[in-house]
């Protein structure tokens, strides 16, 4: 591929991170660091900041999971054009959460598109996409991997073909259109999964209830972290709250094969079970 010239980098503000709130900033910025390439990030995509960026002269912004509607003066101000890779096959799972989505409901295959963009939600025209398969086995940390590989391919392929003004796109299909959940949505209250329900999955044979709640404890990790709660009576400590790190499907089963406990180190759960006893599993 020609050498494309990099000249700055527009990511998202340092972040407070950790139980200690500590400001750090994204993987983005770190790599930008490495490479002594102009960081910016703003809080809001406005003049004033378009302003700043406009003296590197780019001719393409690339956009890859920002996570903010990109404003009209900031579409139209490279010289060739602005682009966005989209960890989907668009035109479904339009929005934040297209990884994580496609692993909950269960699909087989995602992908990467690259696209043109414009005012809308993941709306632009199509230039190109590749499939990636989503196994058994994938959380959004090991899909994002996959997705990630497949995008440098894409871009491997396409960019050059953007930097020359010389490529095909397709229109999207509407009629096929779906939107994922906002990111704001995605919290710790929101990746809790009733004991009931878990404790049901790890016991019954009804197939759609073992692959349905393996599909969700995946789409939940490794963040915000599917976990839940034992009830009173059901384990040693009462209301033991235990993070769900990884579970796997076995002969048609539901198996539980990494626990954590707050504050503690990741377990086995056959070692979390020797601890606290649940009547009726193992």
């Amino acid at each position: 591929m020609k050498m494309v010239n990099v000249v700055g980098v527009v990511t998202t503000p340092d972040m407070p991170l950790g139980r200690k709130q500590i400001l750090t900033p994204s993987s983005v910025s770190l790599t930008a660091q490495k490479h002594d390439l102009p960081i910016y990030k703003p809080a809001k995509l406005d003049d004033t900041n378009l302003t700043h960026v406009k003296l590197l002269k780019p001719d393409i912004f690339m956009v890859v999971s920002y996570g903010k509607i990109i404003p009209l003066t900031w579409i139209n101000a490279p010289t060739i054009g602005i682009y966005n890779v989209h960890f989907s096959l668009l035109p479904g799972y339009r929005g934040a959460l297209c990884i994580s989505e496609a692993i909950k409901n269960q699909d087989t295959n995602t992908g990467v598109t690259l696209m043109e963009m414009d005012e809308q939600l993941d709306h632009g025209p199509i230039i190109s996409q590749i499939s990636v398969a989503i196994d058994l086995e994938d959380n959004v940390a090991t899909l994002t991997t996959k997705l990630t590989q497949a995008a440098k391919e894409i871009l491997r392929q396409k960019l050059p073909e953007i930097c020359a003004q010389n490529y095909s796109k397709t229109v999207q299909d509407e009629s096929l259109a779906t939107f994922t959940p906002s990111h704001r949505t995605v919290s710790r209250e929101s990746a809790f999964i009733p004991w009931e329900i878990l404790s049901q999955a790890l016991s019954t044979n009804n197939q759609e209830l073992i692959t349905k709640t393996h599909a969700l404890i995946r789409s939940l990790n490794p963040e915000p972290g599917a976990w839940t709660c034992l009830p009173a009576g059901t384990a040693k400590i009462d209301n033991l709250e235990i993070k769900i790190i990884k579970t796997s499907l076995l002969s048609g089963k539901l198996i539980v094969n990494t626990v954590q406990i707050s504050g503690k180190n990741p377990i086995s759960w056959k070692q979390f079970l020797s601890g606290h006893p649940i009547s009726g599993l193992k």
